[in-house]
């Protein structure tokens, strides 16, 4: 019994770092995080994938400039899953005009922003737990990764 629920765990954390994230209707833009309490999730594990809450962490110069938290469900093997959330930032103002500046870049609308995109990190945590002790997969990306991620039309494969 005690082997078949940590055999369960173990592949649970394997499917949930295999998770797929997207923009829903396939179009991700920060800005959009920020206002929208949306994100789309694609489980293509065989095998349902749970967690109790999740996080996407926004730093900017090194400092914490929001994160959108979620909480926990069960996503059915290869299907999708409107994740809701809500984006939280002490600097909204700020989160709003770095992300409205970082969509317009990423997208190639305009190539002279002054804005350094490196200086920005995603972080995504998903937590969850084997048998009851609390366990986080977390994988960090650079702000344009996160944004060609979510919007790569292949990278949702449910």
């Amino acid at each position: 019994m005690i082997l078949s629920i940590v055999g369960f765990s173990i592949l649970n954390i394997y499917a949930l770092d295999k998770l797929q994230l997207g923009g829903v209707d396939g179009y991700f833009r920060f800005y959009e995080m920020s206002v929208d309490d949306k994100i789309m999730m694609c489980n293509d594990f065989p095998m349902p994938v749970n967690f109790n809450s999740f996080k996407i962490i926004i730093f900017y110069e090194n400092k914490l400039l929001g994160t959108f938290m979620g909480d926990g469900t069960s996503i059915m093997p290869h299907s999708f899953f409107d994740a809701r959330g809500k984006y939280i930032s002490e600097s909204y103002a700020q989160s709003q005009y770095l992300f409205m500046h970082f969509d317009h870049l990423f997208g190639g609308s305009d190539p002279t922003i002054r804005i350094d995109p490196r200086n920005m990190n995603v972080i995504t945590e998903f937590h969850t737990s084997i048998m009851g002790i609390p366990y986080s997969v977390t994988e960090q990306y650079s702000s344009f990764d996160f944004w060609n991620m979510l919007n790569d039309k292949n990278n949702m494969s449910c």
